[in-house]
Parts: structure tokens; sequence; C-alpha cells
């Protein structure tokens, strides 16, 4: 075999071998892909072999199940952006610190939604490549959790942003879509469909994508289905046997419905006062089929909902529970017992609205940004950043109040009368 000479890490001059490249592309197809994206540097053929399709195919059968992350966002007084690694294990947990105005909405194949509500424009960001684009609104206003991304990868490097509006005209009950794809840079297309019942979209729970399809559940477990390449809408019954159980039990009040891919199939869950039952939907019929019904363990002894469940590809469906105030725990199905076992204790609140993540090479296309100041896009860029090191690389922004308080302390020893410790930092920077 031919040696050559390449320079890697601190330019030092190492000798390597040139190895048959099906196996060259297997090794690399194993790296977490971090690492294997580094590998383009190592030479020009490598580089051209990573960024093939059908290798990026590759990749994609071998990351999906070997690195798992949920993350989600909270609002208090600032965004805080919060990660549980599930894959590989132990499961590592991760927070990070941004400004209020950045917002998830969003995570599709390795592509995550922003909102920069500020600004005025949404964001699709890939944390693996650094790539992005900055999408204005498609209107002056906007409705936050209406918003599906649908990303075609690995299938092709096209992807679709879609806004809902409800909207109620001559007694009618409408659903405005606004579509914009990758492959139109900058425009946005109108789609509407007209309802029979003014059922609203469900808040809690965010869209869903699958098998080329947006979902949407609504309000009484009816499901919202948009087609992306014909750009066409429909409405999917609610499942006959939540009738039944409604009859028998009551339903509790609260977040009762999800929707949600498990094991590759769209998925929804219900919740009632004694069981919880987890049916899957026929894609050739649009018919649901019950798969699983469980005792309710997410109910506190006062009958409250204290839980919701969390969906990962390839996967049971899981649950995060709130035994008691600030305390969550993750449960997962163990095929053992033929039931949920608590796997983790989650160290920060846990909200509803998560979504899972696994990194890709999902391209990302770049439009210009003519409505946006040169300002605008290093703030911009300065979040993503952090965003990025946050996902990928588990590096942690502590709280503002924190880096206030060691800039006070520092302030103070300046200071010899100790005057205004805290005071003016905002200012000075």
């Amino acid at each position: 075999m031919k040696r050559i000479k390449g320079m890697i890490n601190n330019n030092r001059a190492v000798d390597h071998m040139e190895f048959d490249d099906d196996m060259v592309g297997e090794i690399v197809s194993r790296l977490p892909l971090k690492f294997a994206i580094q590998c383009k540097v190592l030479s020009k053929k490598l580089k051209g072999r990573i960024s093939d399709p059908n290798f990026s195919q590759l990749l994609f059968e071998h990351q999906k199940d070997c690195s798992t992350q949920i993350i989600y966002s909270s609002h208090v007084f600032s965004t805080s952006f919060h990660k549980i690694s599930l894959n590989p294990s132990p499961i590592i947990q991760c927070s990070t610190y941004l400004s209020c105005d950045v917002d998830l909405l969003a995570s599709c194949n390795g592509l995550i939604l922003l909102d920069f509500e500020e600004i005025g424009v949404y964001c699709i960001f890939n944390p693996t490549t650094k790539e992005h684009q900055l999408i204005e609104y498609p209107e002056s206003t906007h409705v936050i959790g209406y918003t599906g991304l649908a990303v075609d990868y690995p299938s092709s490097d096209s992807y679709k942003l879609v806004t809902i509006r409800e909207l109620v005209g001559n007694f009618n009950w409408f659903y405005k879509f606004h579509v914009l794809s990758s492959e139109i840079s900058g425009v946005w297309r109108e789609v509407q469909l007209r309802a029979n019942t003014s059922i609203s979209l469900s808040f809690y729970c965010p869209p869903v994508y699958w098998r080329y399809s947006l979902y949407w559940l609504r309000s009484d477990s009816s499901v919202l289905a948009f087609e992306i390449k014909r750009e066409e809408a429909i409405l999917i019954d609610r499942p006959q046997f939540i009738d039944h159980f409604d009859l028998n039990y009551g339903k509790v009040t609260g977040r009762d419905i999800w929707l949600g891919v498990a094991k590759g199939l769209l998925t929804l869950v219900s919740i009632f006062k004694k069981s919880i039952v987890i049916t899957t939907c026929n894609d050739a019929n649009n018919t649901w089929k019950v798969s699983h019904i469980l005792d309710n363990f997410v109910l506190n002894p006062y009958d409250i909902i204290k839980g919701f469940p969390v969906f990962i590809d390839s996967k049971e469906v899981s649950f995060v529970v709130e035994p008691s105030l600030r305390k969550y725990h993750l449960y997962e199905y163990d095929t053992k017992i033929n039931g949920y076992k608590k796997i983790e204790v989650l160290d920060r609140m846990v909200n509803d609205r998560m979504y899972c993540f696994h990194p890709t090479l999902a391209c990302v296309h770049k439009t210009p940004s003519n409505n946006v100041t040169i300002a605008q896009q290093a703030y911009i860029a300065e979040k993503l950043n952090d965003i990025k090191r946050f996902i990928i690389e588990d590096i942690c922004i502590e709280e503002s109040s924190s880096e206030e308080e060691s800039s006070s302390e520092e302030d103070e020893d300046e200071d010899e009368e100790g005057e205004g410790e805290g005071e003016g930092e905002g200012e000075g920077e």
C-alpha cells in the first residue's frame, strides 16, 4: 500500500496508510458525526466521499440510533436551553442560557428551527455544520407553536417551513397554511383547508414530521395533516375508541393527548383517569389501531396529570413525570417487565414542548437577508455559535447573574471603599 504524508492537528508530519475506500468509509461512518466531519481535512478524496449523498445516507443510518438528544427551551427571566443526551449512555444533562428573544420551535433530521422574535425572523440552523438561513415571517405577525419544519434529508437536501393560522369567515372555519420551500428562495405560498367544526389546534403538542407529511394534533384528538410534496391538507378523524374510554372513565382535564413518532410509526397517546392508551396510525387509510393499554402512572394522588410523553425514534414511547414540585423523572419502556420504569432523575425544569435531535449533515440553503442589519446578523451568529457549542460540544453558558456576581467581585477589589458593588457593569460594557 502506498505511504503518503499528511498534516493533522498541530501540523506534525505523520505517516498514514491509504486503505480501501469502502473500509475507510465504513470506519468514518461509525465515528461520532462531529469527528466524521473533521476527517474531510485529511484528503480531497475523503472530503468528496463524505460529501457524497450515498455516504450521507450511510452516516444517517449509523448516527440516528447512537446519538439521540432531547432538546427544549424554557423562559423565566431569560431563555434557557436544556439537553438530555440519551445515547451513548450514560444519560448526560446539560443547560445553557441565552437572551429571552430566542425560542426553539422545531427539530427535524438534524436541522432546528429558531425564532428571533425581536428581530422578526425565523432561523433554520444545522448545529453540526454551523450553516444557517434567516427567513422573514410570512406576514406582519405569526403564530408561535403552529410552525412546522419538514426536512427531506437524507433523500434530498430540501426542506419546507410551514406555518398555520386558524381563521373564521362567513361562518366557516379555515386553516391557512403558509409554505416556504428551500428550493424557491424567499417565496411564501398560501394553501387553505376548510373544516366542518371550529376545533383548535393543541398548543401543548408540537407538529410532527412523518413520511413526507406534517401532522398537527387538534384538541378533540383528530389530526390535521399537510402533505409536503403535493402541498395538500386533510383532516384525519379522531380514534373511535376515545368515546368508549370517555364513557367509562372520563378524561382528566389538562394535557391528556399527545402526538408523536415512536418505533417509526405515527403514534397517539391518550391519557385517561385509569389508563393510558397508545395507538398507531395506518397511513394507507388513516385509521388508528390500539397497540398498548397501560395503567395510568402519570397521575398524582389528586388525579391531576403530572407527566407527558416524549417520543424517540426506534424506541417505545417514553414519559417525563413530575412526582413532586420541581422534581422530574424520565420513564422508559422495559420489555422485561412489559411496563415502564424510572431510568433518570432530571435536574432541570421540564416543559411539554420537547424535541428529538439527531445530528446530520443536512444542507441549509443560503438566502439574502435584506431586512436584517449587519449588527443583527452578528448578534444572531453569536447566539447560534453558543447553541452549536451547547448541542454539539456540551459547552454550557452560565446564567448572567453568575457572571455579574463575578464582575462585581472584581470591581470590589479595585474599589478601595467597596462602593457600588455590582452596579454599572452593563453600562460599562
